[in-house]
């Protein structure tokens, strides 16, 4: 009875402990990869990783773009590079300041890696942190063990240029988008662009209490002007400027003028979500779940903005 017991308390210990996570990166071109999220929800099952990592492997070292919700994605990430490339990450890029783009941070700064975002990312990372971090910690449970908050060590403001051997980096920050802090990472001699959030493409995007629609339409018109070949979104698979134009831009857009017209008619925010006829976009992951909210955070932010 007694090893049985100990059999029991054996076999309950090691199932406390997740599986190894296993990242695999999609080649978005020579050495250019990213490693895609989730369409749904952040979830236990899903490491709540929702949203897209990426990498570039240069002369210099390695650059990461996105170190995801926790350290166990960072090192499930690291250990992916390293089966690509004996080079050491060198950089790290958060596009914006959601915990699944930067709660990762840890890992890699106890690595000694330069940590880079904007500005406006940095101040609401800051001001937000523990509070983004304590709701993850309850929802990933043991996956998100030995996850500390690491904020950027390096910021910039507009635009920063990275020569990382004979590879370019621009960093692009458009204004207010998705969140105030949105940056794309751009490498012009291939022309490849990394959104982050500032494009959605297979699943509704999220209009959240921080987001800037206005400004977030005019940060996908500058985006859109570098014509890029490939836009690797913050959540969707790698696709053209066609898709990603469609699913965020038009949508956006869409929606503002729908609220508009409300807003014009003296109508109420239940009058812009019954009003507002999103069926044309249904075909979006989540839609149920966030078509109404978009609608209403819309509505908040063009009513703030009319006075």
């Amino acid at each position: 009875m007694r090893a049985v017991a100990l059999f029991a308390s054996l076999f309950i210990g090691l199932s406390a402990h997740a599986a190894e996570l296993v990242l695999t990166p999609v080649r978005v071109a020579p050495d250019t990869y990213a490693v895609i999220g989730d369409l749904g929800g952040q979830t236990y099952e899903n490491d709540g990783l929702n949203n897209n990592l990426g990498f570039i492997v240069t002369e210099a070292g390695v650059l990461v773009i996105n170190t995801g919700p926790t350290a166990r994605v960072a090192k499930a990430l690291h250990a992916a590079i390293r089966k690509l490339t004996d080079k050491p990450v060198k950089w790290v890029i958060n596009a914006n300041s959601q915990n699944h783009y930067w709660h990762g941070n840890g890992y890699f700064k106890a690595l000694g890696v330069m940590i880079v975002a904007h500005k406006e990312a940095d101040r609401v990372m800051r001001e937000t942190g523990t509070g983004q971090l304590e709701p993850n910690k309850t929802l990933l449970k043991e996956k998100a063990e030995g996850t500390v908050l690491a904020y950027p060590t390096e910021t910039f403001d507009g635009k920063r240029e990275l020569k990382l051997g004979k590879t370019i980096v621009q960093l692009l920050h458009f204004g207010p988008a998705h969140t105030p802090g949105d940056i794309a990472v751009w490498l012009p001699q291939q022309k490849i662009l990394f959104a982050g959030d500032i494009v959605y493409t297979e699943r509704m995007l999220a209009i959240i209490p921080i987001s800037h629609t206005s400004g977030w339409v005019q940060a996908f018109d500058k985006l859109a002007a570098l014509k890029p070949r490939v836009v690797v979104p913050g959540h969707g698979k790698p696709t053209d400027l066609k898709r990603a134009k469609k699913d965020t831009h038009d949508y956006l857009a869409y929606v503002r003028a729908s609220v508009k017209k409300v807003l014009d008619d003296g109508g109420s925010l239940q009058d812009a979500v019954e009003k507002t006829n999103q069926s044309q976009f249904k075909y979006l992951a989540n839609f149920e779940l966030l078509a109404g909210r978009n609608v209403n955070q819309t509505y908040l932010e063009m009513e703030k903005d009319a006075f």
